[in-house]
């Protein structure tokens, strides 16, 4: 499934990926959290375990603009509702990251934030990242 929300965000995640081992898991974003979700439905997502893990996190507003990428090193349920007070949180998306590679977390976020300057981000968005041609 693939968002439309997500268009300005896959390029530079494939580019990301395309610098990585290739026995490194594809990395792929998730949704996560709409809160326009019943209860109801919050508690089903949260079954199936995508707060439970690492990675990138990607807030959106409620007109689906990216507005905060951010990064958990512990799990997406520990971060991702610290940022309600500062982010008009809409909708949630992660990129899960094996526990074995979650130090790239770290990485991503830098690298997506550098390209995309996600208006809630602060740190980091002076920062370029020049493009890399990997067949040279």
């Amino acid at each position: 499934m693939t968002e439309r929300r997500w268009e300005p965000i896959v390029p530079h995640l494939r580019e990301f990926q395309r610098h990585l081992a290739a026995h490194i898991p594809e990395l792929r974003i998730v949704p996560a959290n709409d809160r326009r979700w019943s209860e109801e439905r919050y508690r089903e997502q949260c079954k199936n375990g995508i707060f439970d893990q690492y990675g990138v996190y990607l807030i959106f507003d409620a007109n689906e603009s990216l507005e905060y990428v951010g990064v958990a090193m512990n799990r997406f349920h520990d971060r991702i509702w610290s940022h309600d007070t500062a982010v008009d949180r809409m909708l949630t998306d992660v990129i899960p990251i094996p526990h074995e590679y979650y130090f790239l977390g770290l990485a991503l976020e830098f690298f997506l934030i550098a390209r995309l300057r996600p208006l809630k981000n602060v740190t980091y968005r002076s920062y370029s990242i020049p493009a890399h041609n990997l067949s040279e």
